[in-house]
């Protein structure tokens, strides 16, 4: 009993490790696009109004937190890896889709 205990405490420990790099690959990964934002929006001759910030700001790191937070919980309840893939994969794939939303709006400004 307690062998399947261990590995239970084990498999926790690891998915909240797992979790914790996750969030701080998703700190990074927000903190890079603004830095891009900062970097598209030079060159604009017009100044974009502030909500448009706010589209990356708010909406870039939304869909790589959640992924963040279900990765490790998929990987406690020991689902299929494929489907823990998909998952990041999926939260990364949306982020992108925002940012390319938010270019996509930056064209009218600039």
């Amino acid at each position: 009993m307690t062998t399947t205990s261990n590995t239970h405490t084990n498999r926790i420990l690891a998915g909240v490790a797992i979790g914790i790099l996750l969030l701080l690959l998703t700190a990074g990964a927000s903190a890079l696009s603004m830095f891009m934002v900062s970097l598209l929006v030079f060159g604009c001759v017009t100044s974009p109004p502030d909500w448009i910030y706010s589209i990356v700001f708010i909406g870039f790191p939304l869909p790589l937190i959640i992924s963040s937070i279900i990765i490790p919980y998929m990987f406690i309840k020991k689902m299929k890896v494929a489907y823990i893939m998909i998952t990041g994969v999926a939260g990364l794939i949306m982020s992108c889709m925002i940012f390319f939303v938010w270019f996509l709006i930056l064209t009218r400004y600039c």
